[in-house]
């Protein structure tokens, strides 16, 4: 009807309707494509919860996998890695390479035991792994910015110690 009404005003018009009609539609069906296309992809990606639930399982693989290594490293089967323990263990190529593909660089392995075992000079074999997992990676910002922050702490209370328990000193004895 609209097409007739518009053909007896002039051939012009007609075509121009026809053009418009089919401009119009081309446009609702590109819409509603798009519409659709968004929707299918975002359904087929993983979500959030399932990428988490994927690192963690990973993650936990890691770990695993490390812990198997320290028992290894654990020459006596007590449970615990001495320092010895972990310098003949940092012999295997495997356990370097391992730790390399953590992201764990030992350059000083006295130094790199001595901060995981702490005091005691031996450390658990559950704690090690822990405490590796722990070091992967460079060093962060955030990481660098506690350290600094700890160490001035420790530095104001050091030198408040200090001033309560030493006296002023007098000028003249000098």
């Amino acid at each position: 009807e609209f097409f007739d009404f518009f053909e007896e005003q002039s051939a012009f018009y007609g075509s121009v309707f026809i053009f418009y009609t089919f401009c119009s539609t081309f446009t609702i069906f590109n819409i509603l494509t798009g519409i659709f296309v968004e929707k299918a992809f975002a359904a087929s990606g993983p979500d959030r919860e399932e990428m988490i639930l994927l690192e963690r399982k990973k993650l936990m693989g890691q770990m695993e996998q490390f812990l198997q290594l320290c028992k290894e490293i654990d020459l006596d089967t007590s449970g615990t890695i001495s320092k010895q323990e972990f310098q003949e263990g940092m012999k295997d190529p495997r356990v370097v390479t391992y730790l390399y593909s953590l992201g764990i660089e030992m350059h000083d392995v006295d130094l790199f035991f001595d901060v995981i075992a702490k005091d005691d000079g031996e450390v658990s074999a559950q704690e090690f792994a822990e405490c590796c997992m722990e070091l992967r990676g460079t060093a962060r910002s955030l990481d660098m910015k506690k350290q600094i922050a700890i160490s001035q702490k420790m530095l104001w209370y050091l030198e408040e110690l200090l001033s309560q328990a030493a006296p002023p000193r007098d000028n003249r004895e000098l």
